[in-house]
């Protein structure tokens, strides 16, 4: 089975979360200097000290991935008090047109572009980045309403995954989660954001189907291991896809 060390990052050159915040504070003066003034840390986490994500505390929200259960489900926003996403999440027609509070989003967003540019600017969400090469220097524009997030847990099972530890850090009560669906879909194709899309980390460029599988698995169960043991207080619930990955949340 491939095994990756999920703690493990390749601008790590110190402990967690001293690197992180160094990297912070050496990036370009357009960059996260530009956004962040001070960060909320401990071993587990680094995100911006911002006083919006005081209102995510004892709340229910949903998390919506970019796997097919994103749009092949029924999930209603109305049943929430807010819902996250990330990455080309505005993309999906009826995301284009429902109210995300927050989103992460990685370099494979084209923050110029019209189309994000239009619901960034129609439904003013929170918008977060992690530590990342193309960040590091990125001149981002005056937009108010960016954010730093990090965790120690890493891992090649997406953004979406660390999504759930900066909700049970943020003290959120319930998460409810769709479209953190499992490796099978993306060789299929079978995107709940972009149309065909089969893009896997460059690690697995040589893997074939079932060992990324098991690995992702393998990936998913020390996640869930790792949020039980240390953020108790959070209710997780799967409702997309992935019943093999996520089988181990309530181990």
């Amino acid at each position: 089975m491939i095994d990756f060390n999920v703690y493990q990052h390749h601008r790590a050159v110190q402990k967690f979360p001293n690197w992180v915040i160094d990297d912070c504070r050496n990036s370009g003066s357009q960059s996260f200097k530009k956004f962040v003034d001070s960060v909320v840390a401990d071993s587990h986490i680094v995100y911006s000290n911002l006083e919006y994500f005081k209102k995510y505390k004892g709340s229910k929200i949903l998390l919506v991935g970019g796997g097919p259960s994103s749009k092949e489900i029924d999930w209603e926003p109305s049943n929430y008090d807010y819902v996250w996403s990330c990455n080309h999440f505005f993309k999906n027609e009826r995301m284009s047109n429902t109210k995300i509070d927050l989103a992460m989003i990685m370099p494979e967003v084209n923050l110029e572009s019209d189309e994000f540019i239009r619901y960034r600017d129609k439904y003013n969400p929170l918008l977060g980045f992690e530590i990342h090469d193309n960040w590091i220097n990125y001149k981002f524009d005056n937009y108010n309403k960016y954010f730093l997030m990090h965790t120690q847990f890493y891992g090649k099972i997406g953004i979406g995954a660390r999504m759930l530890i900066f909700a049970a850090a943020l003290k959120c009560a319930n998460v409810s989660f769709v479209g953190l669906d499992g490796g099978s879909y993306v060789f299929k194709g079978n995107h709940g954001f972009q149309k065909n899309k089969k893009i896997l980390p460059s690690c697995y460029n040589n893997s074939s189907e079932e060992e990324v599988v098991k690995s992702l698995v393998n990936q998913y169960q020390q996640l869930w291991q790792y949020i039980s043991n240390t953020y108790p207080d959070t209710k997780f619930k799967n409702i997309g896809y992935g019943k093999e990955q996520h089988k181990f949340l309530d181990d």
